[in-house]
């Protein structure tokens, strides 16, 4: 029989975090003003009591960003793709963590369930690093495998493409920006408490409840016109359907603002989160015909919610970071601008793990309905340390009808990454083996530490300075430019070889990108650009003479489209063709070293150097807000991302990239009743359709087809005096489907059907 763990939680992050929340909700009172906010223009109102009600909806549609150029721009004006939700996207779908929200994306696919698991136009940004998510501008996530939490986001940036020469080092898929909140002029406070419980084939309605509270104050500090605070703080336990399955999160976000002036301001920032939960892998293929390559690899699963993780089975995420912005307005008009951000990170896990492709018995490379399951002892703890900075100037020239925004600036600092391997294995014996049905647990203790123990440190400093030209020509030709110069070293070793594993690389690099905006009319703009990416390689891949070597990894995009906004500004268009280039792609070729080789130790992975990888595709984004109260949102893309080249496995040329589906789309709607007996009630209807994708590697011995998926998510809302209930239903006809592969045996399960009831208020 299969053992039910039963949820355990994190007494003392519940504890503090609600003395945090109860202390700071008596004296946040004290900041506040009595002065109401402002309500705009032209919005319709239904009168509840004393208080005044908006029926209309905040415009998804964000008409300016600084995230594609680091300038403020207007979106129609940017030669690129830049999809953006902003705060009231993210509230209407009520996202508790920000992987609630990445499926609403056009061309972004969840692979994982982590803060950095997901793809964009096909290319992974999962790995060691995090270089594809940005926060305010700069990388570094304070966590890496548990969800980030959406109370301190107002809103969510996803560039699309490589963009190496404003950002440095990156996948070439895109990036995703982080929009943190900034401390307020006037005092507000926000309360908001969230209850979940799953519905579905494995789990009856309250079964099985998730909680999370927030709060988020701001206002000037005291009486003072110059100094402004905000603080959010959130904690919760927000464990998956599955059984056993426990998470438990908290994240404290301080925030300070100094205002001098109109034109110069200091902005200080901190972070804390930390994330605990029973570990889980996932599900395992089960193929009926001893085939897992190709079409014709036919599998099934075990029920999707069978466990093959232990009570004990752990892992935990912790993080802190410091941020501070500085800008100002130099004489002559030119404005400086300084950001720094420096992050800790570490994360442990603690488990008897499927995600190893040698571990069935009998041996074999895929699983079969005969197969059991030697799970392999793993105990590792990953570190991170960053501190960056990048500061840059700009100013605008005019001369006659030609208008220009130089922008010049500086990045650079130090990473440190530490991968320590307590253990890695061994395998359980075969009479310790579970089955893949029906798996019987928590019968064996962990093996002692020491099998396969290596501690890999990789210490990496880079230094780029880069220039970029906005340049307008009359009132209808932008035209764009950028250059970078970086220049960057990484060195490390495994401390418990020093003697054999030393290496020292160097990366010398220049990155490109032009782009080309041409007005047709007052409403339409047709734009075409090309960009450029570079990427060293992170240190713990080894070719199969065990070194780690391998040249840079690089990035190139062509892409052209075309954007509309009506006159009213409440129809936005946007239709882009691309394709991305990647080259020295490193992949794992799906053998371990069985004797130490070169720099490598026994378990390590053997790679090698792909030749080239390519992503073709086309998307389209609409928004359309017909009326104050309804508002509708859509995308679709079709994506090729495939193996373009490969010397060494010819055969694979054509065959798609792992978690890389051709076809997706997304649909949401919101409708608030202005009158009648439903005034205050609104209600919204969201579909996200994945199409099929590829697990697995086709250099490998495993690759084989998922299914796609469509799942549907309802909404319903309603605003009382100060108070905003709302309740999303996620997975609404609780499909069983498969997310993603997290590794080439292991799957992810989506969620079954989700009730998720919130309630805030705002003083």
């Amino acid at each position: 029989m299969k053992t039910r763990v039963p949820y355990r939680a994190s007494v003392s992050s519940h504890m503090v975090a609600s003395a945090l929340l109860i202390s700071l909700g008596a004296i946040a009172p004290a900041f506040a003003q009595s002065t109401p906010p402002a309500t705009k223009a032209g919005d319709e109102v239904v009168q509840l009591d004393a208080f005044k009600v908006t029926t209309s909806i905040e415009s998804y549609h964000q008409t300016s960003s600084s995230m594609a150029s680091k300038l403020p721009m207007d979106t129609k004006e940017l030669a690129s793709s830049l999809s953006i939700l902003n705060a009231s996207a993210i509230t209407d779908r009520n996202a508790v963590v920000l992987t609630d929200v990445v499926a609403y994306v056009v061309g972004a696919t969840a692979s994982q369930n982590s803060v950095n698991g997901f793809s964009f136009r096909g290319f992974p940004n999962t790995g060691s690093y995090t270089q594809n998510i940005q926060y305010d501008g700069l990388m570094g996530a304070t966590l890496k495998k548990g969800g980030a939490s959406a109370s301190n986001v107002d809103s969510l940036e996803f560039l699309k493409g490589p963009n190496g020469v404003l950002y440095g080092q990156m996948n070439p898929g895109g990036l995703l920006n982080i929009v943190t909140k900034n401390p307020k002029e006037i005092s507000e406070t926000t309360v908001r408490t969230t209850v979940s419980t799953f519905a579905g084939n494995f789990n009856n309605f309250g079964d099985k409840t998730n909680e999370t509270i927030s709060l988020d104050t701001t206002g000037p500090v005291g009486t003072s016109t110059h100094l402004f605070y905000r603080l959010v703080v959130d904690t919760g336990h927000q464990p998956s359907s599955r059984p056993g399955n426990w998470d438990n999160a908290l994240s404290i976000y301080p925030a300070l603002t100094y205002k001098w002036n109109a034109e110069t301001q200091l902005q200080l920032k901190f972070e804390s989160s930390e994330d605990f939960r029973r570990q889980d892998d996932g599900v395992t293929p089960i193929f009926t015909n001893k085939v897992a390559f190709g079409p014709t690899a036919y599998y099934y699963t075990a029920p999707l919610d069978t466990v093959y993780e232990d009570a004990k089975d752990k892992a935990t995420d912790r993080g802190s970071a410091a941020a501070m912005k500085f800008q100002t307005i130099l004489p002559g008009d030119w404005t400086l601008r300084v950001q720094s951000r420096s992050v800790w990170h570490l994360d442990v896990v603690r488990e008897l793990t499927i995600n190893n492709a040698n571990v069935f018995n009998p041996t074999s490379a895929f699983a079969n309905p005969a197969s059991t399951l030697r799970r392999q002892y793993n105990y590792v703890k990953n570190g991170h340390r960053y501190n960056f900075v990048d500061a840059n100037i700009y100013h605008t020239f005019t001369t006659g009808k030609l208008t220009q925004i130089v922008l010049a600036g500086v990045g650079g600092g130090g990473e440190f990454f530490g991968n320590s391997r307590l253990a890695f294995g061994p395998n359980q014996l075969v009479a310790q083996a579970v089955t893949l049905t029906n798996p019987l647990l928590d019968q064996f203790a962990y093996p002692a530490d020491g099998t396969g123990a290596t501690n890999q440190v990789t210490w990496q400093n880079a230094f780029g300075q880069y220039i970029s030209d906005q340049i307008k020509f009359g009132d209808s030709l932008h035209l764009s430019a950028g250059f970078r110069h970086d220049r960057q070293r990484v060195h490390g070793a495994n401390t418990l070889a020093p003697a054999l594993t030393t290496f020292a690389t160097e990366l010398k690099a220049n990155t490109k990108q032009l782009g080309l905006v041409y007005d047709l009319t007052s409403n339409i703009s047709a734009y075409t650009s090309w960009s450029q990416s570079i990427k060293p390689q992170t240190n713990i891949a080894f070719d199969a003479s065990g070194n780690s070597t391998f040249p840079p990894e690089t990035g190139e995009q062509y892409e052209g489209g075309l954007k509309f906004d009506n006159a009213s500004k409440n129809l936005n268009v946007t239709i882009a063709g691309y394709e991305i280039n990647r080259t020295n792609v490193v992949v794992a070729s799906g053998t371990n070293f069985t004797v130490a080789t070169g720099a490598a130790q026994v378990g390590q992975a053997i790679s090698r150097l792909d030749g080239k990888q390519t992503s073709k595709g086309i998307e389209t984004e609409i928004q359309w807000q017909p009326i104050p109260n309804w508002q509708l949102q859509a995308g679709y893309a079709y994506s090729k991302a495939i193996i373009a080249a490969s010397l060494k496995n010819p055969t694979t040329v054509g065959m798609d990239l792992a978690n890389a589906p051709r076809v997706s789309g997304n649909f949401w709607t919101r409708y608030n009743f202005k009158d009648g007996g439903l005034k205050g009630f609104g209600v919204g209807t969201g579909v996200i359709y994945v199409g099929k994708a590829w697990a697995g590697d086709p250099t490998t011995t495993v690759y084989y087809n998922m299914p796609g998926y469509a799942r549907v998510d309802s909404s319903a809302y309603y605003v009382w005096k100060k108070y905003r209930f709302s309740l999303n239903i996620q997975n609404l006809l609780d499909r069983r489907y498969i997310s993603s592969a997290q590794s080439a045996l292991t799957l992810n399960m989506g969620e079954e059907r989700k009730f998720t009831f919130s309630a805030s208020t705002k003083f």
